[in-house]
């Protein structure tokens, strides 16, 4: 059975009045039982190849960053395709960070939000701190898809005979059909360009939009289709000046850190780059990790 972590499960609308749902984490209260003065806020935005509902399995995660910062976190939903393709959630994110902007309970220190996700999470996390107006402070992506130009059968492949313990084998079939999935209706998708709107691949934002100097954080890992993207994203942000924080996980594979037992070496390596990661989001945050 999944350990439950605390957290409120909250709605919002989105375009169309759809309802997106969203798991609010707390941060610790203090020696008098209360959480004083707005905090700090992190957005994460779940895995699931644009198609598959994981909201919640990032729940760890969130409860430790909420737990050793002292911030809310916000583990927020969007909208699946096919039956909602791009740029759908894309917009329900955007519309998950305008909703914490906008504040209206007073918890959040809207001038310290971050964002961040996996897989696709990570993808849309760096795809709206790429385009958008207004910049979020820090951005965590773990395995993303950074550049949707190319196939997956034009990808290096990790080994199919990657066992579970080291991650998550999915084939260049598999991974262009929740793709294909993701762009559904959109007409000649390779030829017209598309696929290089930063909206769908932020390898193609323009550098400067995202945050600099060690707030920015992607995770590559080298048995993963991902990891080549994921590691050019980062040359292309140093060569921008943003100072990135690249980490490659060595040995292990795609969605390395999902469901790891604790005491084994995967969770080790799993909780090394968690500790990183909520040290970047602390440094953008303003904010030191507590033990």
């Amino acid at each position: 059975m999944r350990k439950r972590y605390p957290s409120q499960y909250l709605t919002i609308t989105s375009a169309g009045r759809v309802r997106l749902g969203i798991y609010l984490h707390f941060p610790p209260l203090n020696g008098n039982h209360e959480r004083s003065g707005p905090r700090p806020v992190h957005i994460n935005f779940h895995a699931g190849g644009w198609c598959l509902n994981m909201h919640g399995t990032d729940a760890q995660f969130c409860a430790l960053i909420a737990k050793q910062l002292g911030c809310y976190v916000v583990d927020a939903h969007y909208r699946m395709a096919p039956a909602h393709p791009f740029p759908a959630a894309y917009e329900d994110c955007k519309r998950v960070l305008a909703w914490v902007r906008a504040n209206e309970g007073g918890l959040f220190d809207t001038s310290k939000i971050t964002i961040g996700g996996s897989s696709s999470g990570g993808n849309l996390a760096l795809s709206v701190a790429g385009t958008i107006e207004e910049p979020v402070q820090g951005v965590v992506a773990f395995y993303p898809p950074t550049d949707l130009t190319t196939s997956y059968r034009l990808k290096p492949a990790p080994p199919a005979n990657l066992p579970r313990s080291k991650g998550l084998f999915i084939s260049a079939s598999e991974a262009d059909l929740l793709e294909s999935a993701y762009i559904f209706g959109h007409p000649r998708p390779y030829a017209s360009g598309l696929l290089a709107d930063p909206r769908l691949s932020p390898r193609f934002a323009p550098p400067e939009r995202f945050p600099g100097k060690g707030r920015t954080m992607i995770v590559s890992c080298e048995y993963d289709f991902l990891g080549e993207e994921g590691r050019e994203m980062v040359r292309v942000l140093e060569e921008g000046g943003r100072e990135p924080v690249g980490v490659q996980v060595e040995g292990l594979g795609h969605g390395f850190d999902q469901m790891r037992k604790d005491g084994t070496e995967e969770a080790k390596v799993r909780d090394e780059v968690w500790s990183k990661a909520v040290e970047v989001i602390g440094r953008a945050q303003g904010r030191e990790a507590r033990g």
